[in-house]
């Protein structure tokens, strides 16, 4: 898809921010049983910026993995082990850089962009409208919205602006954001016409189920969700609190090569033609529209999941493989059906 030299490039420049990764993926996936695909896409999304979203039944320890996350990387002041607010309509975070949120239908854009200051609206020398943002999402660089499609419509098209342009629309002033990572959670993938276009906006989707019900599957899943549930925070809280900004460089890095035409698509690479299939099929099956801008995006993610393999398997050099383009059927769909997922990825070469 990319050029191996430049691939080799951003790798070798940026291997011990993977090694990091890895290591954040490998604390994370030992402390949720069954949950590697989500974690994998966590890393993913936050090497990326992408937007992600896990779809899933109630108790599946999505926003726990979430707060779990923002935790080791030093976004949120308490582990979730020390206090579970999943119930809770409102913010939890260490500073602005976190803000999280329980969306319902009654939920108003000034409880997550900030009210009115009344104060100074009846200030009788310098009236003015202005909102107090302090502590809202537009000032955070992490946001977390829980049961995100059971928004409002003015919420949804407040959250439009918001995810594709990084910008906060006021009564016509637009305020940049430093928003770097976006996580969404819901119990169903939404199926209002009205919702596709908030859906779209989140590229990674992430699938959780129950654990099955067998002997050594729930065996592995008590004895981790017990021990995350009941010991108290480790030393592990914060530990990888350096990595936003590593990764800020890495985003930086695939621009600036970008900009100065050393990261260019490569028409003979070797995953193109797996590619051109997987879309045709895809579209032919219906699962997926896998429109350009998509396509595009995911180009990303499948550079990022190239890289972490590579600094998986200790290799010397990198490239994009076939196999990496795995992740866009994992994680990229409208429609989730196992059995024709595991058929295409036979047909394609990616098991």
């Amino acid at each position: 898809m990319f050029t191996p030299a430049a691939v080799t490039a951003i790798y070798k420049s940026n291997r011990a921010m993977l090694d990091r990764v890895l290591d954040l993926e490998k604390a994370l996936i030992g402390r949720f049983y069954g949950m590697e695909e989500a974690v994998r896409c966590m890393m993913l999304s936050a090497m990326t910026g992408e937007a992600m979203v896990m779809i899933g039944p109630p108790g599946t320890a999505k926003s726990r993995l979430i707060r779990a996350f923002c935790s080791l990387i030093g976004v949120l002041d308490h582990d979730p082990r020390e206090q579970d607010t999943a119930t809770l309509a409102g913010a939890t975070r260490k500073d602005e850089r976190y803000f999280e949120y329980l969306l319902t239908q009654f939920t108003e854009p000034s409880e997550l962009f900030g009210y009115f200051d009344l104060s100074k609206l009846m200030d009788p020398k310098d009236p003015r409208l202005e909102r107090n943002v302090i502590g809202q999402m537009q000032r955070a660089e992490v946001v977390f919205l829980d049961e995100v499609f059971n928004a409002s419509s003015a919420i949804l098209n407040a959250l439009l602006t918001f995810m594709n342009e990084r910008k906060f629309h006021d009564r016509g002033v637009v305020y940049p954001t430093p928003l770097k990572m976006l996580f969404g959670a819901t119990n169903h993938a939404p199926r209002e016409e009205g919702l596709g276009a908030v859906y779209d906006r989140f590229l990674l989707r992430c699938r959780m189920e129950n654990a099955p019900a067998g002997h050594d599957a729930l065996s592995r899943l008590l004895s981790a969700a017990w021990t995350e549930t009941h010991s108290h925070a480790d030393a592990g809280q914060g530990h990888f609190k350096d990595l936003p900004g590593t990764l800020q460089t890495y985003r930086d890095m695939i621009e600036t090569m970008t900009t100065e035409g050393k990261l260019v698509v490569d028409p003979l690479g070797k995953a193109l033609p797996q590619l051109a299939a997987m879309v045709a099929m895809v579209r032919s099956r219906e699962l997926s529209e896998m429109s350009n801008r998509r396509l595009v995006k995911f180009s990303a993610i499948v550079l990022a999941e190239a890289l972490l393999r590579s600094a998986q398997a200790k290799a010397a050099e990198a490239e994009v493989l076939p196999r990496d383009l795995g992740v866009i059927l994992t994680y990229g769909l409208d429609q989730g059906d196992p059995g024709a997922l595991s058929k295409m990825r036979q047909e394609l070469l990616l098991a």
